[in-house]
């Protein structure tokens, strides 16, 4: 199956990377304010990138990236495709 990402997912799949102490709440609200992307577009994204196992949070762990997600944010360029 090919599935491209769109550039909110890249953005969570990169902070994630980067910011691996935050809840994905923490994390989605810094991006709302630092991005001015709508929150519920946020959570449906990072919904979307659980489902497809590219990522893991919940019970007010942090948020990281499994094995598949770091897989595909090395491919991507993780922080070279933030705008």
């Amino acid at each position: 199956m090919l599935r491209a990402f769109n550039k909110n997912q890249i953005l969570i799949l990169s902070q994630i990377s980067n910011n691996s102490s935050e809840t994905i709440s923490s994390l989605l609200r810094k991006l709302e304010k630092e991005f001015k992307v709508p929150l519920s577009t946020l959570k449906l994204n990072a919904k979307i990138l659980k489902d497809l196992n590219l990522i893991d949070f919940g019970n007010s762990s942090p948020a990281k990236l499994t094995e598949l997600g770091k897989f595909i944010i090395n491919i991507i360029g993780g922080e070279e495709n933030e705008q």
